[in-house]
């Protein structure tokens, strides 16, 4: 059987001395008890009950700053909504006795009313006493009573949270009947200057309160435990609160830039050796109204990509403890300015080896870009044989590049000519084919050919075809020589063929024309019985 839970937030000052069920009105020049019962009571016929209370002698003539006791059952309820300040994400509502909907900004809920929200979600919401509670991620918040107190000031307000979790700045809460009530199994009532955090496991058999301004009563199985501000408490179904532990401290954000200007976005502080992870939120706004961003990681850092929108924003960092307690917040303002993105480059692939000598790179257009700056270099450090060259809109270009290891990357322009982000850099290599033809003699019975390079191998071919379109003799060669068998009477091409370390083959070099001659006549074309013994 699930048992209730009361948490309980306690007033710093003292109250005044009065019945629990009476509310305490001081008294102004003029006032009558017949116009405080037409001003504040249900029913005003009913002002000699009050008259009996506080043993008023004259109902027409009462002594200014004097208190009276009125009951709070013979006060006027009037509704209390709450408006909906914001909603971030995928949530919908339903109405008593109507279908979900999605829930939007302005919306005015009068009680009765199921809010979900789904993942990567929030909504806002200002109550009537001035409270402001943000509904996180994947939560389900029902409505209740939201009553107001005519005049008074005194609001009751009272909800239930299934699962998920809601962050409160609580207002004003004025006795004796004004009150904030959470149930599920967590029941919470708030005054003014109390901040807190409240989540609730999604089976409701645990939950976790923080408390970071004022102070809290817990109670759970007849135990009722304090908690001050800067502390929580972690309490699980049929067992008393456990003690209260120190929150952990804020993370240090003082490192992270102002300024970002590459996607993805990757911001990173300091660990905590007691945190078992971190609680990361965005948002657009200062308050943290409209939460963007909501997310649990493992590791001081987190990253977003190309669906955040340049502009202002706000971080929010706290640690969470091995009780999954979340401490106090750290945020860092900074702005994100990285439009126009840079382009994404195309080819040649990662790693790529080429043959020629002249290379073509290419890359996808970039949104708002006015031009391109493009680097090339021999190292990806792009320092020392750096090139540098501004370029139009265009997608491709052909540039001519000595052979060895290239690294690329190219930027957008902005409407200003800035250059902005590069993108991540490539490497390549260019491996041209031998400039001059491979250098031929006969030596006996072979040909041997050599050629100057710096590829991994080389591919010889020989043919009697000029372009080679039906080669005689085709082998991969490590070095810079080759000896091959004299081939019969004739003319004869002869090229190289660069290998790069993959035994991809690049551009062929020019070919050399060989020419064998009688008589010269190759052995196996001698007639076999000079070889007899």
């Amino acid at each position: 059987m699930r048992t209730a839970l009361m948490i309980s937030v306690l007033a710093a000052s003292t109250t005044l001395s009065a019945r629990a069920a009476d509310w305490l009105y001081l008294t102004v020049p003029g006032d009558t008890l017949i116009g405080i019962g037409q001003t504040y009571l249900h029913n005003p016929r009913h002002w000699p009950k009050i008259q009996a209370v506080n043993k008023v002698d004259i109902p027409k003539h009462l002594p200014v700053n004097s208190r009276l006791k009125i009951p709070v059952e013979l006060l006027k309820v009037t509704p209390a909504p709450v408006d909906v300040l914001s909603v971030n994400g995928n949530v919908r509502f339903k109405r008593v006795d109507a279908a979900f909907q999605p829930l939007k900004a302005g919306e005015i809920l009068t009680g009765g009313e199921i809010v979900l929200t789904g993942p990567a979600s929030s909504v806002s919401y200002r109550f009537a006493d001035n409270t402001r509670l943000t509904q996180q991620a994947s939560s389900k918040l029902s409505f209740g009573r939201l009553a107001g107190y005519g005049k008074t000031g005194m609001v009751s307000t009272e909800l239930s949270l299934d699962s998920g979790r809601l962050e409160a700045r609580a207002g004003k809460q004025l006795s004796p009947a004004g009150g904030f009530l959470v149930r599920t199994p967590v029941s919470v009532a708030g005054l003014r200057g109390t901040d807190f955090r409240l989540q609730v496991a999604d089976d409701g058999n645990s939950m976790r309160n923080e408390v970071t301004a004022g102070a809290v009563a817990v109670t759970a199985q007849g135990t009722e435990v304090r908690v001050e501000a800067g502390f929580g408490t972690y309490t699980e179904q049929g067992k008393p609160p456990a003690p209260p532990v120190r929150l952990l401290a804020k993370p240090d954000l003082s490192a992270l830039p102002d300024r970002i200007m590459r996607l993805p976005a990757s911001l990173a502080w300091p660990a905590d050796g007691a945190a078992r992870g971190w609680r990361v939120q965005l948002s657009g706004e200062v308050d943290f109204q409209n939460v963007m961003r909501d997310e649990r990681v493992a590791s001081p850092e987190v990253q977003w990509h190309e669906d955040l929108a340049d502009g202002d924003y706000f971080l929010r960092v706290r640690a969470i403890d091995a009780l999954g307690l979340e401490g106090f917040n750290a945020d860092h303002a900074f702005r994100l300015d990285t439009r126009p993105l840079p382009p994404l480059p195309l080819k040649p692939a990662l790693g790529e080896s080429l043959g020629g000598a002249e290379v073509e790179l290419a890359w996808s257009p970039a949104e708002g870009a006015r031009g391109y700056l493009l680097q090339l270099a021999p190292t990806p450090e792009f320092g020392q044989g750096l090139i540098d060259q501004r370029l139009p809109i265009s997608s491709t270009i052909r540039v001519s590049l000595p052979s060895g290891e290239w690294h690329w990357r190219i930027a957008s322009l902005d409407q200003q000519g800035q250059p902005r982000a590069f993108s991540p850099h490539r490497a390549f290599r260019v491996q041209p084919p031998p400039r001059l033809p491979p250098q031929v003699r006969i030596e006996g019975m072979y040909l041997i050919a050599n050629w100057t390079g710096d590829a991994a191998a080389y591919r010889l071919e020989l043919s009697r075809d000029e372009r080679f379109g039906n080669a005689l003799s085709s082998r991969n060669i490590t070095g810079l020589e080759a000896r091959l068998p004299l081939p019969a009477p004739g003319k004869y091409w002869l090229r190289v063929i660069g290998l790069n370390s993959e035994n991809q083959a690049g551009d062929p070099g020019p070919a050399a024309v060989v020419e064998v001659q009688l008589p010269f006549t190759p052995w196996w074309l001698l007639p076999s019985w000079m070889f007899a013994p």
